[in-house]
């Protein structure tokens, strides 16, 4: 039986200007040479770490998804006989109170849904709604695209919307960080803070000052915009979210900043991983073009060996931002075993998958030496791998994200380069029904990687595939698609 397998290399990447230079057929003679014999192509990543690399192959970009759900299931016609929506309704009209909506600015286009929100509570005409922005962006090369979307959003909000607090998703990342659960006292109840009405210079300067935006202290662009006593708060995300390190500065500086008994009335949109209780109007979304589904879709099973402190990690993206237990995705730790030739064998020919991915990570290296040596031990399962699949199962070697360290030549020698692969990734294919003269293979995205390897082994026309038959009106079609 025909397979797929995905080797990923993460961190592996093209080299950047200014980058320390490896030499890859030095290091990797088995992955020399397939860059002879394979098809090769790359592909664009933004991430630097797992956490988004996870997301971005086993979802895609999820966002156009969860905007489209809010627009169509939440804020669709059944909205008016959802009990939550009538009871949040009910806090937002009490006098004297304000409305507070925190949400994730991850694309402009959100405000179109919170503005069809908003118009759905019948505001009266001078009636106003705070939004603050929780910014979740993990890279400062994020801070040009994020100035385009405040501004956006700033322009576009329905007359009742103000911009209040901006701040980092991850500024507080635990309760026990007394300066930082103090300073968000003071700004969210006492708008004790910096004030930029024009968020274009402060940003630019939070760029300048190497500041991650999920980072950011928190500064306002109102000075009215201060949490009150029997407020509202709606936390306005598009997927299940932790927000309790937010949410408990917010409640426990709230007890003693009102002094009277405290009520706050908070909900959120979808329900949150949290350890409060929090009425939400949706319980979940349904990503259909995640792992999962497209596996359930085609009867197809996948066994995905990593590292056993990724496992949960993998198993929540791979599941559509869901930690269930699913039996067509497999995990096995990952161990020596897997530079042993007989036992991969074993696992691809013998085994009931249809897909193989193998996840290794080589960002652990202490030393560029230490990476050599690590990409060294890893090409000798490529060896194995194309040894195995030649003339029988299809074979990726690619990678999630392009490494970006700064790190010492050796341990007997301490001076410091920087390595720097981010944006651009290799992908490596082979596959014995896929003839050069026939066919080619098109750049594309990291989720586009895993699609193209199902639908080598699964016949759905729904799945896309980055191998493409030659043609130029056909790659013109493509290109445009993309």
């Amino acid at each position: 039986m025909k397979k797929s397998v995905i080797f990923l290399l993460n961190g592996l990447g093209i080299e950047r200007p200014g980058s320390y230079s490896i030499s890859i057929d030095e290091c990797m003679p088995h992955l020399s040479t397939l860059k002879q014999t394979a098809y090769f192509t790359t592909a664009i990543t933004n991430s630097l770490e797992p956490k988004g690399a996870y997301q971005q192959f086993f979802l895609g970009d999820p966002y156009q998804m969860e905007l489209e759900y809010i627009r169509t299931g939440i804020l669709g016609e059944s909205l008016s006989t959802n009990q939550t929506f009538i009871s949040f309704q009910d806090k937002v009209n009490i006098p004297t109170t304000k409305t507070h909506i925190f949400v994730e600015p991850r694309n402009e286009k959100v405000v179109e849904q919170i503005n069809g929100f908003v118009n759905k509570l019948n505001l009266e005409k001078d009636e106003r709604i705070y939004m603050h922005l929780l910014l979740p962006q993990l890279d400062l090369s994020e801070y040009p695209k994020l100035i385009s979307i405040i501004n956006y959003i700033k322009f576009h909000l329905n007359q009742h919307i103000t911009v209040g607090f901006i701040m980092g998703k991850n500024y507080i990342g635990d309760t026990s960080e007394k300066e930082k659960f103090q300073y968000l006292k003071k700004m969210l109840f006492y708008c004790s803070c910096e004030r930029w009405a024009e968020t274009e210079k402060k940003i630019k300067m939070l760029e300048e000052a190497n500041i991650i935006p999920c980072n950011v202290e928190g500064f306002t662009t109102t000075n009215d915009c201060t949490i009150t006593n029997r407020d509202t708060i709606l936390f306005f995300n598009t997927r299940r979210e932790n927000y309790d390190n937010l949410i408990s500065a917010i409640m426990e500086n709230a007890k003693e900043v009102f002094k009277e008994e405290a009520e706050l009335n908070v909900f959120s949109l979808i329900q949150l991983y949290t350890n409060y209780n929090i009425p939400y109007f949706s319980n979940n979304i349904n990503y259909e073009n995640s792992l999962a589904n497209v596996l359930a879709r085609v009867n197809k099973k996948v066994l995905l060996i990593c590292d056993e402190q990724n496992i949960q990690q993998v198993n929540f993206y791979a599941n559509g931002l869901n930690p269930v237990n699913n039996p067509n995705i497999i995990f096995m730790k990952q161990d020596n075993n897997m530079f042993n030739k007989q036992i991969v064998q074993g696992l691809i020919d013998n085994s009931p998958y249809d897909v193989i991915i193998f996840d290794y990570h080589m960002d652990t290296s202490k030393t560029i030496n230490h990476l050599k040596e690590q990409l060294q031990r890893l090409d000798i399962i490529i060896g194995y791998l194309d040894e195995i699949c030649i003339n029988k199962h299809s074979l990726f070697i690619t990678s999630l994200y392009g490494l970006k360290k700064t790190m010492p030549l050796a341990d007997y020698n301490t001076e410091v380069v920087t390595l720097n692969y981010q944006m651009q990734i290799p992908i490596f294919f082979i596959d014995y029904t896929y003839p050069h003269s026939k066919y080619m293979l098109l750049p594309g995205e990291t989720n586009e990687i895993l699609s193209t390897a199902i639908k080598c082994v699964a016949d759905d026309k729904s799945l896309y595939s980055l191998i493409q038959t030659k043609g130029i009106l056909n790659n013109i079609l493509k290109a445009i698609k993309k």
